[in-house]
C-alpha cells in the first residue's frame, strides 16, 4: 500500500495514528535518500535549464508525499501532528549547509516549502489552523540553530523565489514562485479534496497567513509577498485588506490567533498584517 492509499486509510482515526506515521515516515525516508543523489549536490555548475531540470525531478519524487500531505491537512486531527509535520522537518534537514553553488543550496529548501503549501491550503480549507500553525511551527535545525519552519524554510529560499521567472509561462509575472506554486498544487488539492472553487481563496488565505506568521517569527516588518500582493494593489478583491477587517472585528477569538498565530496577539497581528499591507503597497513590483 503505498503512501496515498495509507494516508486515506488512517487519517481522521486516532486508532491507526502509529501506522499513518509509520507510513509517512517510510516515503519521507525514499525522499530524502533520492535527494541525496549526487545529481542534486550543491556541487553543480548553475544554469537555468539545470535548475528547471532539478525541478521537475524533485516535482516527480514528491508527488506521493505531496498528496498525502494534502490529505493529513484537512483530515488529521491533533493526535496526528506528528504526521504532518514529519516531512517537511526531515527534508529540511541539512537545508542550505555546505559548500557549493548558491542557488542549488537555495533549492535545498523548495521540499519543505512545498509540502508547506500543500499541507497548509488544505488546513485553511478546512479552518483547521491548528493544522497549519503546526506546519508553521516546526521546529528544524539550522546552521543558525533551531528555528521554526515558517522562518526557516522561506529565509532558505530567498532570493531563489524570482528565479522561478525562467520556467515556461511564468516569465512576466510579478510573483512567479507564487504563481508556480498556484498552478502546481491546484490539480493535487483538487483531486486529494474536490476543492474546485475555493481554492483560490484558500490559497491566498494562506499565503497571507504564512507571510504574516513569518513576520511575527523572523522579528521583521518584511514577509513573502505572493499573489494576493498584487490582487490587493489593484484596488479589486483587496485580499490583505479583508484579513485584516476579519481579524479586527472578532478580535481575540479569531480562529487563527486561538490556533496561536502571532503568539495568539491581536496587537502583534494588527502590526505584522499593517506591515505587510505597506509592503504591497510600496512594491516596485505592480
Amino acid at each position: 500500500m503505498n503512501v496515498v492509499a495509507s494516508t486515506r486509510r488512517y487519517v481522521g482515526d486516532d486508532r491507526w495514528r502509529l501506522r499513518l506515521f509509520e507510513a509517512m515516515a517510510a516515503e519521507t525516508r525514499r525522499v530524502a535518500l533520492a535527494l541525496k543523489d549526487p545529481q542534486f549536490s550543491a556541487q553543480g555548475a548553475w544554469s537555468d535549464d539545470e535548475f528547471r531540470r532539478r525541478l521537475a525531478a524533485i516535482d516527480e519524487l514528491l508527488a506521493d508525499l505531496l498528496h498525502a500531505q494534502a490529505l493529513l491537512g484537512r483530515w488529521s486531527t491533533p493526535a496526528m501532528r506528528d504526521s504532518l509535520t514529519l516531512a517537511p522537518k526531515r527534508l529540511s534537514d541539512g537545508g542550505g549547509e555546505g559548500g557549493g553553488n548558491t542557488g542549488f543550496l537555495a533549492l535545498q529548501w523548495y521540499p519543505a516549502l512545498l509540502l508547506s503549501y500543500a499541507g497548509g491550503i488544505a488546513a485553511v480549507s478546512a479552518e483547521s489552523y491548528g493544522a497549519l500553525v503546526a506546519l508553521m511551527h516546526a521546529r528544524v535545525e539550522t546552521s543558525r540553530g533551531e528555528k521554526r519552519l515558517v522562518e526557516a524554510a522561506t529565509s532558505g529560499l530567498g532570493d531563489l523565489r524570482q528565479h522561478f521567472k525562467v520556467l515556461p509561462g511564468h516569465d512576466r509575472q510579478y510573483v512567479p514562485f507564487s504563481e508556480f506554486l498556484h498552478a502546481k498544487l491546484k490539480p493535487v488539492l483538487d483531486e486529494a479534496l474536490c476543492l474546485g472553487g475555493e481554492y483560490d481563496r484558500a490559497f491566498d488565505m494562506f499565503e497571507m497567513l504564512y507571510a504574516v506568521e513569518f513576520c511575527h517569527q523572523a522579528d521583521r516588518g518584511w514577509g513573502p509577498i505572493g499573489r494576493f500582493g498584487w490582487k490587493s494593489s489593484r484596488g479589486g478583491s483587496n485580499p490583505i485588506g479583508q484579513l485584516i477587517s476579519e481579524a479586527a472585528s472578532a478580535g481575540k477569538e479569531w480562529a487563527p490567533l486561538v490556533a496561536g498565530l502571532c503568539g495568539s496577539s491581536p496587537e502583534k497581528f494588527a502590526e505584522h498584517a499593517k506591515g505587510l499591507a505597506e509592503g504591497v503597497a510600496r512594491s516596485g513590483m505592480w
